[in-house]
This record gives structure tokens, C-alpha cells and sequence, in this order.
């Protein structure tokens, strides 16, 4: 079906990609490292948005598989061109303290990725043109957000552990950006998009505790998420869609099962 709506075979991705960065060490406790990246890809595959007969370009192309009960119709194609740009930072810090050694480490990520070009097949242009209509049949609103707005540019973690001799106890706190979801749709009257949402930034925390009882066997109990922290949900009706989807299945901020709990022993033999 893809011939009929003239797009092509999937090709080969094009990327380039340029990155640096440092390593340092200021003193014998403490490290830090920093790496800053910058990658194109072009031709980029992703998932189309959905070509339906509710469009009058493509009623006449699904039309002779209407028998089949084809209303609509959806590809992998190399519909985009992207830039990521993002730095990566790490740093390390340890000390004596007590009768044991406390360590500090702090991680962070700065990621922003931007959908510069929608690619209209020319085969698919000679059925429909390539107007912004097409473009955004080809990759909506909803799929570049995808891309653009579901994930966290932001992320961050600051963690610390203190171990004596066989006992030690770990923490850790994780920090998600705001995410955003935007759907495709428009209100012609106001000019605007209505169901736009933004969750806000969440900050979820870990906790363990690990005894060695013996040589190679070690005791642990902790909890990841330990207070339990969801996504926001949806604040607009339209969205849960009658409480299917409390939560977004359209952004990927952190997990939605809430806390773990555990116990463990681990064995090195």
C-alpha cells in the first residue's frame, strides 16, 4: 500500500554526529567529567501520522480497499530531519568520615532535539502536493511532539553512600523535567489548540540498606520511588478519554507503577 500513497522503500538513515568534552580532576577526592554532543540524522524513519478518506486527497487512494475495511492507512518512512544537541555531566566526591567512607556523586543531562525538515515523498507530492496540509498528514503535530516535547530535556540525579566495614546504606534522587503533550487538536473559532497539557517536573527517590553476612553474601532492602510519585495526569477530559488514559501514553517522563519495594540477597561465589 505504501507505492499507492508514493512512498517509497525505507532507506538508509544519514547522521552526523560531533561531540567533546573534558575530564578533570581539582583534587584527589573529587572528579568531574563533561560531554556536549551534537547529532543530525536526516531521513530520519519514524511512524506516519494516519492517512484517512476523511481527507478528499486520499478517499480516491483507499477507495479500492474499502471492500477490505481499510479506512485509513499508516507507514514507517523517512519523513524527517532532526538535530539533537545535548551536554552530559558527571561528578564524583568521596571522604572519610567516621569509621567509613561517604560517597557523592551527581549526574545531569541537558538534551533538546528538534525536528528541522518534514520530508514529502515526491511520489506522495504528485498525488497531493506538499503543501502544510500534507505535511501535516505525513507528521502531525502530535507525532513531532513525540520527539520533540515527550521527554525530559532535563534530567538529573544526586546520590550518596556510606559504607563501613560490611554494612552500607545508599540514597539516591532522581529529578525528570516538565514534559508536554500536544495533540493535533484545533479550534478554528479561537485560533488555538485546546487539549495542550504540561506535567510538571517530579523528583523521585531512592533508598537501600546492605548488610554482608558472610564473605560473598549480601543482604539488601530498598525501595525505588520510595514515596510513591506518579506522572501528573491528565487534567482535560478529552484526554483521559472517558479514564482509559489517566496517565499519557503519549509522553515518557518516568515509569507509571509507583513505588518498589524489595529484598534481596546476592551472592558472589
Amino acid at each position: 500500500m505504501t507505492k499507492t500513497f508514493g512512498i517509497a522503500a525505507l532507506k538508509e538513515e544519514t547522521s552526523v554526529n560531533f561531540s567533546g568534552g573534558f575530564t578533570a580532576r581539582p583534587h584527589p577526592k573529587f572528579s568531574i567529567t563533561a560531554d556536549a554532543y551534537f547529532i543530525t540524522i536526516d531521513d530520519r524513519i519514524v511512524l506516519t501520522s494516519r492517512f484517512t478518506d476523511g481527507n478528499p486527497a486520499f478517499a480516491s487512494i483507499l477507495a479500492p480497499f474499502k471492500d477490505a475495511g481499510v479506512s485509513q492507512a499508516q507507514f514507517f518512512s523517512n519523513a524527517v530531519d532532526t538535530e539533537t544537541k545535548g551536554v552530559d555531566i558527571v561528578a564524583a566526591f568521596f571522604t572519610p568520615l567516621g569509621e567509613g567512607k561517604l560517597d557523592l556523586n551527581l549526574a545531569a543531562n541537558f538534551t533538546d532535539t528538534e525536528v528541522t525538515s518534514i520530508n514529502v515523498p515526491s511520489g506522495l507530492a504528485a498525488l497531493a502536493g506538499t503543501g502544510e496540509d500534507v505535511k501535516s498528514t505525513l507528521f502531525n503535530r502530535e507525532e513531532r511532539n513525540r520527539l520533540e516535547d515527550a521527554l525530559p530535556r532535563t534530567k538529573g540525579s544526586l546520590g550518596a553512600r556510606y559504607s563501613q566495614g560490611r554494612f552500607s546504606i545508599g540514597t539516591r534522587a532522581s529529578y525528570f523535567g516538565s514534559v508536554e503533550y500536544k495533540p493535533t487538536n484545533f479550534d478554528a473559532a479561537t485560533g488555538v489548540f485546546t487539549n495542550d497539557e504540561t506535567f510538571d517536573a517530579k523528583v523521585l527517590l531512592d533508598v537501600d540498606l546492605s548488610l554482608e553476612l558472610i564473605d560473598g553474601a549480601t543482604f539488601t532492602i530498598g525501595a525505588n520511588n520510595v514515596f510513591n510519585t506518579f506522572p501528573d495526569e491528565h487534567q482535560l477530559d478529552a484526554n483521559r478519554s472517558g479514564e482509559r488514559f489517566i496517565y499519557s501514553r503519549r509522553v515518557t517522563q518516568f515509569g507509571m507503577n509507583g513505588g518498589f519495594y524489595y529484598g534481596k540477597i546476592s551472592l558472589n561465589l
